[in-house]
C-alpha cells in the first residue's frame, strides 16, 4: 500500500503492538475512537497519536496531546 505524505507531516496510531498511518490527525482520532469502541479491553495506557513531520534532513517526531484528542472527540471530530 502506497500513501502520499501531504505538507510533510503525517501520523501514527499506537494501539499495544498495533501502528496504523494517517494522512491527517483527525483521521487518526476516528480510527482511535472506532478502535477504542470495538476493543473493551484494550489498554489505555498502550494508546497513542503521535504526529511525524518529515521537513527538513531530520524528521521530527512528538505526541499529539490526550487533551488535544478529548476536545476532538467531545467535538465529533
Amino acid at each position: 500500500m502506497e500513501m502520499e505524505v501531504k505538507n510533510d507531516t503525517f501520523y501514527v496510531l499506537e494501539t499495544g503492538n498495533e501502528k496504523r498511518i494517517y494522512d491527517t490527525e483527525g483521521n487518526a482520532i476516528q480510527s482511535l475512537k472506532r478502535l477504542a469502541s470495538k476493543n473493551k479491553d484494550i489498554d489505555p495506557e498502550s494508546m497513542r497519536i503521535v504526529e511525524v513531520n518529515t521537513a527538513g534532513e531530520k524528521w521530527e517526531i512528538k505526541s499529539v496531546p490526550w487533551s488535544k484528542i478529548a476536545i476532538e472527540l467531545i467535538r465529533g471530530g
